[in-house]
């Protein structure tokens, strides 16, 4: 829906009309009959005093007071039913409006490419502009419609009182510069004082989330910082609200001076009139017309003006925003559905030569990094904390491109594999997994469109050793679990890993990749729940990702990563025959994490 393009105000009349065309068209008729109705209004009353002063004074009939008092009535009738029907009409549209631009955003968002996502710059703008989309777009179209109705109402009551003095329409139209130019100032301040806002809002809403939420319930208790962070939170929270009040005090300033600035011309207006009035060159009714134009002209070029005016200001602004989010580089067939190749036969994996840094980074992650990968093996990448490893499957994956050297699968560099086939081709269980709170059956299925083969389902299940606690579900496959549903239930964290370890292996993916998932469990259980995944995946390629040594153990082949490059590889055995080597020396201050009895057995359930 939204092309790469700089946006502009008109943009939101184009977008609205496309997606809520008759909503948009109502509110376009609504809003140049109410900018109307204050000279209707203005014209209206000064005809039914002037036809009461005739009736009064004998030289007409009380016939002739019966049209402007049915003008009068219109006028009524319009001002109270039209804002209720308006306001049920746009909630209409704005009902629509939101799920589809919801669903644009949305997909926008999961198609970005991946440098994008680990940029907290980024990040405060997305929540900027994304975060309550419809009603920015709504602010938009009613600001474009409301300068166009304080237009349109400021010409029709300037054209009234032209009518009677040229040059007091003149003086009004050059008191009100300042007030638009004051506004418009105004209203670009506000909005780059709403970024640093909506900067703060992040902070302390993710506090809330660590303060509130059942995930951190058990450190809340345990380590005591609630009390910190809640100083923290109302730190926060007070300098969102310091900036938020600097801005609605701004606008209150300009409008009030606005307002006694226009009163004096007002005054002035006044006094020139009452010569004319005072010789009976000008009508009581005209005069009084006259004066109900220019307290109408004060309430709109004070009040109206300045928050018009400032909101189109922020709407200019968030126009850029929006600009340079549309603008962000997204990753080609990100949302596309998965291209299923059923004759594929992974042969080999390699790296070349490869070298990486992290965008608007200077450190290379990855240099140099070269090795060979066959499908007759399973391996296991093994290193430090920021050895590369994640990265490493960051680049597999093709989540980054940017990388100097080939990486090729079956002598293909993974750059001429297009994104669907090679999201086919690689099944992940990451560190930081999704726990998604759906039934137990749609979380080992999310990863193939929802679609059960209950056949393979019982033989991942069973693999899993899964079965029997299914079976003692109330649901069984259709009990939801977390928090969300009455009838939910919430399970432990070995587990959702035993889930998401479904998942993968549902997937049937010819490559298989587990990112340390495990690392929440205690070492024993962590080889336990590897050595479980080894044997329901032994027909196919897996990589293991891991700092802990025990798990890697079981791996044909380990590689040790340390900066950047592949620094020793080979079997359990053949590292440990070099004592010189790191392997050796990680997995020597590691054994006794491993170290029990040999009388005692390593049973699965530990794991849970």
């Amino acid at each position: 829906m939204f092309k790469k393009k700089k946006y502009q105000i008109f943009d939101f009349l184009i977008i609205s009309l496309r997606i809520i065309p008759a909503q948009s068209f109502f509110a376009i008729v609504y809003a140049v009959l109410e900018s109307l109705m204050p000279a209707y209004q203005t014209l209206v009353i000064g005809h039914f005093i002037n036809v009461a002063m005739e009736v009064f004074s004998g030289n007409s009939d009380y016939i002739s007071v019966l049209t402007p008092i049915l003008l009068i009535m219109a006028y009524i009738m319009f001002t109270n039913l039209m804002p209720s029907i308006a306001n049920i009409i746009n909630l209409s549209g704005r009902n629509k409006l939101s799920v589809v631009l919801n669903n644009e955003m949305i997909r926008k968002r999961a198609s970005l490419e991946y440098k994008h996502i680990e940029k907290s710059e980024i990040q405060d703008l997305i929540h900027r502009v994304c975060m309550d989309i419809e009603g920015r777009f709504m602010d938009g179209f009613n600001n474009l419609l409301n300068v166009s109705k304080l237009i349109i109402t400021l010409i029709s009551l300037l054209a009234i009182i032209m009518s009677s003095t040229v040059s007091g329409g003149v003086l009004i139209m050059i008191a009100g510069i300042p007030l638009v130019i004051l506004a418009m100032k105004t209203g670009t301040e506000n909005y780059e004082m709403d970024i640093e806002a909506k900067r703060v809002q992040r902070k302390y809403n993710y506090l809330t989330e660590v303060l509130t939420e059942r995930n951190f319930a058990s450190e809340r208790i345990l380590f005591d910082y609630s009390e910190k962070l809640q100083r923290d939170f109302n730190e926060l929270y007070t300098q969102s609200f310091r900036i938020e009040s600097k801005i609605i005090w701004k606008i209150y300033t300009n409008m009030k001076s606005g307002a006694i600035f226009m009163l004096l011309i007002v005054a002035i207006f006044i006094l020139l009139l009452m010569p004319a009035l005072q010789d009976g060159k000008m009508s009581i009714g005209i005069f009084i017309a006259l004066v109900n134009v220019l307290l109408n002209l004060v309430h709109r070029m004070a009040r109206q003006l300045s928050w018009v005016m400032s909101d189109h200001a922020k709407v200019k602004e968030f126009l850029k925003d929006f600009t340079t989010f549309i603008m962000l580089s997204e990753k080609k067939d990100a949302q596309s559905s998965l291209v299923i190749h059923e004759n594929f036969k992974l042969q080999e994996i390699e790296f070349k030569n490869v070298s990486f840094k992290y965008p608007y980074t200077e450190n290379y992650i990855l240099k140099d990094c070269s090795f060979v990968l066959s499908s007759q093996y399973n391996y296991a990448f093994v290193g430090i904390n920021g050895a590369g490893k994640s990265t490493l499957l960051k680049l597999l994956t093709g989540q980054y491109e940017d990388f100097e050297g080939k990486i090729l699968i079956n002598e293909k560099d993974i750059r001429d594999y297009d994104y669907r086939t090679l999201k086919s081709l690689i099944a992940v269980v990451f560190q930081d997994f999704a726990r998604l709170e759906l039934t137990l059956e749609q979380n080992i299925t999310i990863g193939c469109g929802m679609k059960v083969d209950r056949k393979k389902m019982e033989s991942v299940l069973s693999a899993l050793e899964l079965d029997e606690w299914i079976n003692k579900l109330p649901h069984k496959l259709d009990t939801p679990l977390g928090k969300l549903k009455e009838n939910a239930i919430d399970i432990s964290g070995g587990q959702w890993q035993r889930i998401a370890l479904a998942r993968l292996l549902y997937s049937n993916h010819p490559i298989n990749i587990l990112d340390e998932p495990t690392s929440a469990l205690d070492p024993i259980a962590e080889s336990n729940v590897y050595e479980m995944f080894s044997k329901a995946n032994q027909n196919r390629f897996t990589i293991y990702i891991t700092h802990r040594l025990g798990a890697a153990k079981m791996a044909d082949q380990i590689l040790v990563l340390n900066e950047g490059r592949i620094v020793e590889q080979g079997s359990h055995e053949q590292l440990m025959s070099n004592y010189k080597g790191l392997y050796y020396q990680m997995f020597e201050s590691q054994k006794y994490w491993y170290e029990i009895s040999d009388s005692t057995s390593l049973k699965v359930e530990g794991a849970l």
